[in-house]
């Protein structure tokens, strides 16, 4: 009477379907990027050829700062603030703003590379000056589309805010 366990061979029982459970946490199906495995050592899936330029690296990048607390705790919002305030006030300048996004983009790609590269590459390298300067153009571009849907009205500092 067949059951749950079936025998590869009679002194090696297998239970369907935790064999196939370790071979996709083995091959990182469901461990999230830089998580933890069942060793406790970090699990990184990265390309095996350093051709990802562009915007594969960009996108791996913003992905990165938009979900690392540290970076959003300690920059991305006082860097939203005081975007929001300069909107508010009138004075708000693209150029400056993108500036002011790739002190951000920098510090992700120093813990990224920190983090993550297994080969070494220093943070400059492993994003190009062209990667980072997408970044931050696309982190603009998506804080004055949020900005302008109301987004981020709770950063405004009182004498700012609508009345309501």
């Amino acid at each position: 009477m067949p059951g749950p366990i079936s025998t590869v061979n009679s002194n090696f029982p297998l239970i369907l379907g935790f064999g196939l459970a370790v071979g996709a946490v083995s091959v990182g199906v469901w461990g999230a990027k830089g998580s933890r495995g069942l060793n406790g050592s970090r699990t990184v899936r990265r390309p095996a050829s350093r051709g990802l330029r562009g915007a594969a690296e960009a996108r791996e990048l913003i992905l990165f700062i938009e979900n690392d607390g540290d970076l959003y705790r300690q920059q991305m919002q006082p860097i939203k603030k005081n975007l929001v305030t300069k909107v508010a006030k009138g004075v708000y300048d693209r150029t400056k703003a993108e500036k002011l996004w790739m002190y951000l983009v920098e510090s992700g790609a120093k813990k990224y590379a920190k983090d993550f590269s297994h080969d070494g590459l220093p943070w400059n390298k492993l994003f190009s000056m062209e990667d980072r300067k997408q970044v931050a153009r696309e982190l603009n571009d998506d804080f004055l589309a949020n900005q302008k849907h109301g987004e981020y009205d709770y950063l405004l500092p009182k004498k700012y805010q609508k009345k309501a």
